[in-house]
């Protein structure tokens, strides 16, 4: 699928792997066959941590993400602070969070070229669309979630000018769609 700004678009599906409450995903490219990722996540019950696998779950871990805290909403009180992202081809963790003042569903994080970036979430009524913007605003990735199917979570399109943090872009991605984030 061509971009019509120039430049070929990355299509990743995203599926549930062991049912809907499964805290596997794995990450197919475009064909929907080659497995290019492969994520595990586990809980406790303070926080969440996965880690991202490339090429499937042997694979080699690019990226382990941790929440900061994971407890009952009632404790509105408790500062949630960031999600922190560890990179293996970064050497400076990646933190993920909110900003005074920014929408709710709004998440901000710097790039490995030190820009910020954000996931902005958008809910209508049979769908959710999260969009990663750069810092003028122009749409890096668009994660579509996909309703009304119990394996396939949604679809991340990565437009030709992300595709240099495409791991990264994969990483917050999955981050935003973890519970409780």
């Amino acid at each position: 699928m061509l971009d019509p700004r120039g430049g070929r678009l990355t299509t990743l599906h995203i599926y549930n792997f062991g049912g809907i409450f499964s805290s596997r995903k794995i990450i197919k490219g475009e064909d929907k066959i080659t497995i290019l990722y492969f994520m595990r996540n586990t809980r406790s019950s303070l926080h969440w941590t996965f880690d991202l696998h490339a090429d499937g779950p042997n694979g080699p871990v690019l990226c382990r993400a941790q929440s900061s805290y994971n407890g009952p909403p009632l404790m509105g009180d408790v500062n949630h602070g960031p999600v922190t992202l560890s990179m293996t081809a970064v050497r400076q963790p990646v933190k993920m969070e909110r900003k005074r003042g920014a929408f709710n569903g709004t998440v901000f994080f710097k790039g490995p070229d030190q820009k910020e970036y954000r996931w902005q979430t958008t809910a209508r009524l049979f769908s959710v669309v999260m969009e990663c913007l750069d810092a003028e605003g122009a749409v890096i990735a668009t994660y579509r979630v996909t309703s009304m199917s119990v394996t396939k979570d949604g679809v991340l399109i990565v437009q030709p000018s992300g595709k240099f943090m495409l791991d990264l872009l994969v990483a917050t991605s999955l981050a935003m769609r973890t519970p409780n984030n």
